[in-house]
């Protein structure tokens, strides 16, 4: 219900990321815009903004929580194990997320967003235009 309330809010100011805990497990989506996957790449995101990545980063503290049998389309990766996420901001355009389990400090998944962000970060308060569509 969350995601659809404010898909356009992240749309209007470009939001790459959307971040979940409380689920205890670990699951990244497709970038999603009107509940549709906007991009097939799966690692690297660049270019033009299509529509927010949402990641549920639970993998810490209580019991794990199961995932349910159905698979959602734009579910790209899930975890069922304790672990946690990594950022790293190379500039002002670059982003590596890095997801790594815990027991290993290995890496499970991770993906790369490059982007030209001087037009989100020209924006002040309510003075970026208003995004309708992915395109």
């Amino acid at each position: 219900m969350g995601r659809e309330s404010l898909q356009k809010l992240w749309q209007k100011y470009k939001v790459d990321l959307a971040f979940y805990g409380h689920v205890h497990n670990y699951e990244r989506s497709c970038p999603i815009y009107e509940s549709q996957c906007v991009n097939n790449d799966k690692d690297h995101y660049s270019g033009t903004f299509k529509g927010t990545i949402h990641v549920v980063v639970g993998g810490a503290g209580s019991h794990l929580s199961p995932f349910s049998s159905l698979v959602p389309k734009w579910s790209l990766v899930r975890d069922y194990d304790f672990g946690f996420v990594k950022l790293t901001a190379s500039d002002h355009s670059s982003l590596l997320f890095e997801y790594k389990k815990s027991s290993t400090g290995q890496v499970y998944d991770s993906f790369n967003i490059s982007r030209d962000y001087r037009d989100v970060l020209a924006c002040t308060h309510d003075s970026c235009e208003p995004t309708t569509s992915a395109g």
